[in-house]
């Protein structure tokens, strides 16, 4: 029997709004095994996206105290100066990617984790980078 998959994986902001949205219970129940198995990370891109999200002040202190709990990946000047490169490299291409996902992107690939997303944009970021995406769909496995 093969060895279960126990890597860690950078779980960006459209992951997590679509878990908590209604009809996505697959992607809730995988976020919800991850957390449970200590493999989900986020890096503060991800973080502040989810906490400027949040309309009730409760709720934005107990988000924050949650999201605290888990792994966070840095964000050093190398990630800034990897970010700057992918989003140079996408505009000589004509295309552009928001600046929280170009760093979002160069953490994963700075730390060598896969990124799981629903964001077509790091597919994209993908072609010009030796980024890693988790290529976990709704009914498959992982």
């Amino acid at each position: 029997m093969p060895e279960p998959d126990r890597t860690l994986r950078l779980v960006d902001t459209s992951v997590w709004i679509r878990a908590d949205r209604p009809g996505h219970d697959a992607v809730r129940a995988r976020l919800r095994r991850l957390m449970v198995d200590g493999r989900v990370a986020i890096c503060w891109p991800i973080r502040v996206e989810l906490l400027v999200g949040v309309k009730i002040r409760e709720r934005w202190v107990i988000l924050n105290e949650q999201l605290s709990a888990l792994d966070h990946l840095p964000v050093t000047d190398a990630t800034w100066h990897r970010a700057a490169r992918i989003g140079h490299d996408l505009a000589r291409r004509g295309q552009t990617v928001p600046l929280p996902d170009l760093v979002i992107g160069a953490a994963a690939i700075e730390h060598g984790v896969p990124l799981w997303t629903v964001d077509g944009d790091f597919r994209r970021i993908a072609k010009v980078a030796p980024l890693s995406l988790d290529g976990w769909e709704a009914g498959g496995t992982a």
